[in-house]
């Protein structure tokens, strides 16, 4: 359309307004979502969540125990392993609900105060609630694990525990910065879209806390 804004005498293009609006709509975001608390996110929720548990809760059986992999790789220059790990597992220990709520518009609730993480996120095409823990012996080994010395491993529940996902975080220095390898499993006989939607869930979450991260270190 060719839209033109001058601002005291700067021209901007349409990408400067974009982005501005993309920050103001995160900051905006994470303030109702701060305003409205977890327990009225659970009511405002409900029907949706009921909804999610009963399609996935089958997925398991209906799946003969088979499990699929989604995982998105990622690179940071500016940042090593440590100070990362530093910044994140300290915002995830301290129940940091801004940086949690704020990395993903479609982060409705993360409550980590408890050991156990309670989330309300979109997985495929609407929120589920689940109970993620971080804990050692998941199940996922492909190739090229050696590469990653830091490997953070979970396990995500629904309410009634029904195993409904497992991840795997790795994370490695290499010559370009960062490497970041994220993978989570679903039961294979998931919708195609759930193994999609999450690789993109996991670009986008964890673009915003490497920038976190950076901007504090």
């Amino acid at each position: 359309m060719g839209i033109r804004t001058v601002i005291d005498g700067v021209e901007y293009g349409d990408e400067v307004v974009r982005r501005w609006e993309l920050d103001r709509s995160r900051a905006a975001l994470t303030l109702l979502k701060r305003r409205i608390g977890d327990e009225r996110m659970r009511e405002l929720l409900a029907l949706d969540l009921a909804e999610s548990d009963a399609s996935m809760a089958p997925l398991p059986k209906g799946s003969g125990g088979a499990w699929r992999s989604a995982v998105t790789e990622m690179t940071a220059a500016g940042i090593d392993v440590d100070r990362f790990l530093t910044w994140w597992q300290g915002r995830l220990a301290g129940g940091d609900r801004s940086a949690l709520l704020s990395a993903n518009p479609e982060h409705y609730l993360a409550d980590s105060s408890g050991g156990v993480v309670e989330i309300i996120e979109t997985i495929g095409s609407g929120p589920l609630r689940f109970f993620l823990t971080f804990h050692d012996g998941v199940e996922i080994a492909d190739e090229g694990h050696e590469e990653y010395p830091v490997r953070i491993g979970g396990t995500g529940r629904l309410g009634d525990g029904t195993e409904i996902a497992r991840v795997m975080h790795e994370f490695g220095d290499g010559p370009d910065g960062l490497r970041i390898r994220l993978t989570i499993q679903f039961p294979a006989n998931a919708p195609e879209h759930v193994f999609v939607g999450h690789q993109w869930h996991f670009a986008c979450e964890f673009t915003n806390w490497l920038e976190g991260a950076h901007a504090q270190a």
